[in-house]
């Protein structure tokens, strides 16, 4: 396995009454987090009233994410939730580079998909946006030198394929995806 970018999602359950408490300790494991070596960033998809939260953290290597999996804070920091919350079983699933895209909230593949399913859908959905985002960007960016351009159109492509097309275009294509 190459070791390129790790996305891991992390889900747990909380209660509504102690919201706040847990806040403040998550935000204790990401500072925790962003001290360690490729760190790329976090994400919190935060419930409404009480629910389950649902952490997604991105690491440059498999071997930097290993390193803030095991490490001594991380395990700390876990077992101050686990007093808060009671123990639950963990529920992390990392995915290297690409497969984070085919990772739906409800559903993380026991393995990724192939990578040439892997490619085909990304080329399905990237295509339309970056024809769309041509159109709409074009005239914006024309005056600009063309790495700035390009840099523009990534942009907004990138989120816009991560957070908008790819969870789209994934639930219909699940099943072939994953056979």
């Amino acid at each position: 396995m190459a070791d390129g970018p790790v996305s891991a999602h992390a889900v747990r359950a909380v209660p509504a009454a102690k919201t706040a408490e847990f806040e403040a300790l998550l935000q204790e494991v990401i500072t925790a987090a962003r001290g360690f070596d490729g760190h790329l960033g976090v994400d919190v998809l935060r419930p409404q009233n009480g629910g389950t939260y649902q952490v997604v953290f991105r690491y440059r290597t498999r071997r930097e994410y290993e390193a803030w999996m095991a490490s001594p804070q991380r395990r700390l920091l876990v077992a101050r939730i686990d007093e808060l919350l009671g123990p639950a079983p963990e529920r992390v699933r990392a995915v290297d580079g690409w497969e984070g895209w085919f990772v739906a909230p409800d559903y993380a593949p026991p393995t990724p998909p192939k990578r040439w399913k892997m490619a085909l859908a990304t080329f399905a959905g990237r295509y339309p946006v970056v024809l769309v985002m041509q159109v709409l960007l074009g005239p914006v960016t024309a005056p600009l030198p063309w790495p700035v351009a390009l840099l523009v159109a990534m942009a907004v492509t990138v989120p816009v394929m991560t957070w908008a097309v790819m969870p789209l275009l994934t639930r219909p294509l699940g099943a072939w995806l994953r056979r």
